[in-house]
């Protein structure tokens, strides 16, 4: 077991923006409820990056929460069943660093279609509710 160092750890102010991205805030509207602007949401998404890897914001999402670097959304009870096949695109929305194209034929209509089901703003919202409903799966254990 590895201790986390200061480069492992995320600053306080990716956490925010982060949050903003788990809440269903694009760009734009994180730089403006934080009071910065939208290159610095960038610039902070970047830091991230660095720390759990180069991805599309929910795989960023994702692995923050398995890698413990950001605290996991409390739990709820999903609003509707969801498919098995739903729930692959979610676990391929969460798991792969760009998930358009990758084998089993997830597509752009199959991820709206359920980003729509479960009421998610963006896909980084999705990957939050994965986590609320219990169908997307983390912490990584210590």
């Amino acid at each position: 077991m590895s201790l986390p160092t200061r480069y492992d750890r995320l600053k306080p102010a990716e956490v925010l923006v982060l949050t903003c991205l788990a809440n269903g805030k694009d760009t734009v509207a994180a730089a403006s409820m934080l009071r910065i602007q939208p290159e610095t949401v960038m610039i902070r998404l970047r830091g991230v990056r660095l720390k759990v890897g180069a991805g599309s914001r929910a795989y960023v999402l994702h692995r923050c929460y398995t890698q413990r670097l950001l605290e996991l959304p409390l739990p709820a009870e999903a609003p509707v069943l969801f498919t098995h096949e739903e729930q692959r695109v979610w676990t391929v929305i969460a798991t792969y660093p760009t998930p358009v194209g990758v084998p089993g034929g997830t597509t752009r209509a199959a991820i709206r279609a359920l980003m729509d089901k479960a009421g998610a703003k963006t896909e980084p919202h999705l990957v939050k509710l994965g986590h609320q409903y219990g169908l997307l799966t983390g912490p990584e254990p210590r």
